[in-house]
């Protein structure tokens, strides 16, 4: 293998990522509506810990800090995304 086929590889799983994300986003569109609903909060960090807990357990221990990393700046994006959802339905 060389550069242009690990690149490639790294392309096609970008778009699978953008993918994924994209789906997210539009579950968190949907949890924001639910959120104004209830009056719930945005931010809960017992579910945040919990859903990374679970998520690192079988994440080589080399990857855990950086894919905790990761995982809490998607969570971060999707507090601020329904954040702004809400928000725009209160104006």
């Amino acid at each position: 293998m060389d550069l242009t086929d690990a690149r490639n590889k790294i392309d096609i799983i970008d778009k699978e990522m953008k993918e994924l994300f994209i789906k997210r986003m539009s579950v968190s569109k949907e949890i924001a509506g639910i959120k104004a609903a209830s009056g719930a909060k945005i931010y809960n960090p017992e579910r945040e810990a919990e859903v990374i807990n679970n998520l690192i357990t079988d994440v080589d221990d080399e990857l855990k800090p950086m894919y905790t990393a990761f995982i809490k700046k998607i969570m971060e994006l999707s507090r601020q995304y329904q954040q702004s959802i809400i928000d725009d339905m209160n104006i």
